[in-house]
């Protein structure tokens, strides 16, 4: 379908002749009915529905369409077409012959489409009609009236005086038909009375609001000048009122006369100033100004003004002298006080400005009222769409930015909740609104946040960085940061807040993680050494992350495996078997959780080790024991590789997770310190070594130097006294400075084999030399030894027995070279050589069961130990007092006990008791070295046994040594893989 490209062109002439007379008399009608609508005795939108009307019946067309334009700038043809519908006739409905039911309003739609397209052509005066050639119209309408049949169309355009008004629309659906010429010279006709109806009632409405117009201006016009009438007659009204003072002054100055005002305006009186000049009167200034001016009206012979300022009786005034030729060589000066009138005037001038401004203004709006009407019009369009726009904006920025906007009334229920809240919290808008900031919070942070807010809306301050935690829709918490300002009505009433709310969980985290890393970093620095370091590092990690047991395997000196360091923390203690059961194993490279993360410098997570094969843990067995599951192993690392392995173990099972991992992590990378930790303890414990070897030194050459000196000195003058008096001398008195040299030798030998002794032990060079014993006799033979050395001072009671009971300490069993079976009692640190009579035995072997009354040991070191406890005993005990020896029996074990009477051991020496030279406070006077106790412990250690001490001041001090018994038997072939 297509419309004709060239307008209707209809004749005058022609249009009378094509229409019939049915038509004339309706035309005539319609026609009349239009006159009267003019002359205002009908309403014009009444009269043009019923014109439709009229046209629709005459033409028999499914609808009639009449479009008013009101020229209205910027205003679309789509505007003009909805909003510019002047009148209407169609049918409601329209069925087509295939039973589809078409609306009136939906065919109107179509019909205005045609006529925006053809808005152009119809607004130079030219009709439309289709089906017709030439340009085409638009295929998406063609299609739409094809599929709703709508077959005729024509439009006629509302014409007056080259002005477009609008045009008249009529169409046909589904039966086909031609326009003929009657029918469009008709249309034609009454479209152009209805566009003079149209233009008439626009001239009418626009010389009425003209009128309006031109009658408010009068009307504002009269108002001002009435108002400047009154001005001018209380201005008038003011100056009359205003006294004045009149004095005659010649041309050289001289006041010839006066004649005083209301009020005083000079200084001085009216009689006092004849006969002065002006400068004896007035200010020099003021003085010279009038007499200028004086002589300005005498040369010009024409009226003066001068206004000049004084000060009256300490008050400023102005004044106004009027100048004035009144004879030869004279003028009359007119002075006023025009300080009111100044001051009026200056508000005067104010006001005249202002009125003319508003004047002005008046005129110009009243002249151009039609232009500043329509201006405002587009200007209140254009603001509604900024207006618009803006508020798009805004709700695009809340709707898209990262944080929560929020609206509360005064009783903290959200009024408005941005769509943000729903990634923030999980909840909807909807679930939000109605309710309290308080109900998404735990009871105890509910009523931190009520306290706080409670004295906000109190106060009704703004705030900032309120930190609130609230539950998320999925259980977990979120940290939110908000912010807000009260919110007033236009009465200034407190309405509640609006604001802001940020998510700064990740922030909380990293704040706490930062937290923790300096704790542990704190922690470690105040450590005393590398393993406390490393346990606190373990305590802090657990603590902080919710592992319940960590431990800390360490690489052995040689570098080959991993070992249990003593470095471990626990939540409980049911753990302490793990813990035991862990402290005997070692890893090698790629072997057990330790191995793999020692290897790789990776941390690695087990979600269940107690589900795992032996082949990737080796504990599996142990951990189900214990309860454990998931684990993780972390790389301490230095810049020399890995200074430990940290595992953490928790009682249920967990899928890896990342950020933890990196978290304690990063706490171990304080791996450095650590490790300077470690060294700090190496250094102090070399230090303390180098200190304790030179408080040795220190005390050896003072124990050395004084215990020397004594006997030398004795040998010495014994000696001199045998060379120069021997002659003299019987032979008792030569044998007892003899003795007395003797005994010096002695006692200067036994304390070089003391010394001797230590420095062996210290070097562990001293050998178990095992040789049979029968006990009970070598105690009676050092028993009698030590008291005739004592001179029988002090009495030593000795007795012999068995004990009933089991051994103080665990046996094993082990073969030496010889094949002969040795028991012993073990001891840690244990590495000395073991000898016997007719061969060497291997080191580190156990004891066995006791079954012959031979009993094997190092008479050396046992005559060391006994003879130095009896000799202290003795020593330090008073003469007279008795010193108690037993010897007892165990199964495998023999045990020594020494008990004197004596002075005691005070509390704090007895921690140090068996330190080289140390002796203890409450000694005084009494000789020794302080070697003798330090050389017993050497041998008891030597002889993997035990000894202890109980001592009290004043009262005496028990010694207990506890040996093993060596027994030494054939080992048969049948029992070799024993």
């Amino acid at each position: 379908m297509a419309t004709s490209s060239n307008p209707l062109s209809i004749h005058p002439t022609l249009e009378q002749e094509a229409i019939d007379s049915p038509f004339l008399t309706i035309q005539a009608a319609m026609i009349n009915q239009i006159a009267q609508a003019t002359l205002g005795r009908l309403v014009l939108d009444d009269v043009l529905h019923s014109i439709t009307q009229q046209l629709q019946d005459t033409l028999s067309v499914s609808g009639c369409l009449m479009i008013q334009s009101d020229g209205t700038p910027g205003r679309t043809v789509e505007d003009e077409f909805g909003h510019g519908l002047a009148a209407r006739s169609e049918k409601v409905a329209i069925a087509q012959q295939n039973t589809k039911v078409i609306s009136a309003e939906y065919l109107s739609d179509l019909c205005g489409q045609v006529y925006q397209f053809y808005h152009s052509w119809l607004s130079q005066g030219k009709s439309v009609r289709f089906p017709g050639t030439g340009e085409p119209i638009p295929p998406e309408i063609q299609d739409a009236l094809q599929e709703n049949s709508l077959s005729r169309i024509l439009i006629v355009p509302l014409l007056h005086s080259s002005t477009y008004l609008g045009g008249i629309l009529l169409y046909q659906v589904e039966n086909q038909r031609e326009w003929v010429d009657q029918e469009i010279a008709f249309v034609q006709a009454i479209a152009d009375q209805c566009a003079i109806a149209l233009a008439l009632t626009k001239l009418v409405q626009h010389s009425a609001t003209e009128l309006t117009q031109r009658q408010e201006s009068e009307r504002a016009l009269h108002e001002s000048q009435r108002l400047l009438q009154a001005s001018v007659a209380r201005n008038h009204a003011l100056l009359e009122a205003i006294p004045d003072a009149i004095f005659r002054v010649r041309r050289d100055g001289i006041y010839l006369d006066g004649k005083a005002a209301k009020q005083d305006i000079l200084s001085v009186s009216t009689i006092e100033i004849i006969g002065q000049h002006l400068h004896q009167v007035l200010p020099t200034e003021v003085a010279g100004l009038i007499w200028h001016h004086i002589e300005l009206a005498l040369e010009t012979n024409e009226m003066q003004l001068v206004e000049y300022h004084l000060w009256v009786n300490g008050k400023s005034h102005h004044f106004e002298a009027r100048i004035i030729n009144s004879g030869t060589d004279e003028v009359v000066v007119i002075v006023q006080d025009i300080t009111e009138r100044v001051e009026v005037r200056v508000a005067l001038e104010q006001l005249n400005d202002a009125l003319e401004i508003r004047v002005a203004e008046r005129t110009a709006a009243l002249s151009e009222a039609n232009r500043i009407l329509r201006a405002e019009i587009i200007e209140r369009h254009r603001a509604q769409e900024q207006l618009k726009d803006s508020e798009e904006r805004f709700r695009n920025l809340v709707e898209t930015s990262s944080d929560w906007v929020w609206e509360v009334d005064e009783n903290a229920v959200y009024t408005y909740a941005s769509p943000k809240v729903e990634s923030l919290l999980g909840y909807k808008v909807s679930d939000v609104l109605g309710k309290t900031t308080f109900d998404f919070m735990l009871p105890q942070e509910r009523q931190r946040v009520t306290d706080f807010l409670a004295q906000l809306s109190a106060s009704r301050q703004p705030f900032t960085c309120l930190e609130n935690t609230n539950i998320h829709k999925d259980g977990y918490l979120v940290v939110l940061e908000r912010s807000g300002v009260p919110i007033f009505d236009a009465k200034g009433i407190f309405r509640g807040y609006r604001g802001i709310d940020r998510d700064i969980t990740k922030r909380k985290e990293s704040e706490k993680e930062v937290q923790f890393l300096h704790s542990i970093t704190r922690a470690i620095f105040e450590s005393q050494d590398f393993y406390a370091a490393l346990s606190i590092a373990l305590q802090k990690v657990c603590e902080a992350t919710g592992w319940d047991f960590g431990e800390a395997w360490v690489p052995k000196a040689d570098g080959t495996v991993l070992e249990c360091s003593p470095a471990w923390f626990s939540k409980t203690k049911s753990l302490e078997p793990f813990r035991i059961a862990s402290e005997s194993l070692t890893f090698a490279p790629n072997v057990g959780l330790p191995g793999r993360v020692w290897s790789k410098q990776k941390p690695e997570w087990r979600r269940d080790v107690s589900a795992e094969s032996d082949q990737v843990y080796l504990r599996a067995q142990l951990a189900k024991e214990a309860g454990l599951k998931a684990a993780l192993g972390i790389p301490l690392l230095t810049t020399d590789g890995v200074l430990a392995v940290l595992v953490f173990y928790m009682f249920e099972s967990k899928d890896e997770d990342q950020r933890l991992i990196e978290l304690i992590a990063a706490s171990t990378e304080l791996g450095l310190m650590i490790q300077r930790k470690q060294a700090e303890g190496e250094i102090r414990k070399a230090l303390e070594k180098e200190k304790e070897l030179t408080e040795l030194k220190s005390r050896f050459i003072s124990m050395t130097s004084h215990e020397f000196r004594t006997p030398l000195t004795t040998i010495h003058s014994s000696a001199e006294l045998l060379e120069h008096y021997s002659y003299k001398w019987t032979e008792e008195r030569k044998l007892t400075h003899l003795y007395r040299i003797q005994s010096s030798v002695k006692h200067m030998t036994k304390l070089l084999n003391d010394v001797l002794i230590l420095g062996k032990a210290e070097a562990d060079k001293i050998e178990l030399n095992l040789v049979a014993l029968n006990l009970e006799d070598f105690c009676h033979n050092l028993v009698e030894e030590l008291q005739l050395n004592d001179n029988s001072q002090h009495k030593i009671i000795f007795t012999c027995g068995w004990r009933l009971g089991t051994d103080q300490r665990k046996v094993g069993k082990g073969k030496n070279r010889a094949g002969m079976h040795l028991t012993i009692a073990p001891m840690e640190n244990f590495s000395t050589p073991v000898h016997q009579e007719k061969g060497t035995l291997a080191p580190g072997l156990h004891p066995a069961t006791l079954k012959s009354p031979q009993s094997y040991m190092d008479e050396k070191l046992l005559r060391q130990i006994l003879e130095n406890l009896l000799s202290n005993a003795i020593k330090y005990s008073s003469s007279g007092s008795p010193v108690e020896f037993t010897l007892s029996y165990l199964e495998t074990q023999v045990v020594f006990q020494i008990r004197d009477r004596g002075i005691g051991i005070p509390i704090e020496d007895q921690q140090r008791l068996f330190e080289t030279f140390h002796r203890a406070t409450n000694v005084g006077t009494i000789a020794g070295t302080g070697l003798g106790l330090a050389i017993v412990k050497k041998c008891v250690d030597v002889h993997q046994g035990q000894i202890a001490v109980e001592s009290e001041i004043g009262v005496g001090t028990t010694f207990t040594v506890t040996l093993p018994i060596y027994n030494l038997e054939p080992v048969h072939e049948k029992n070799s893989c024993d």
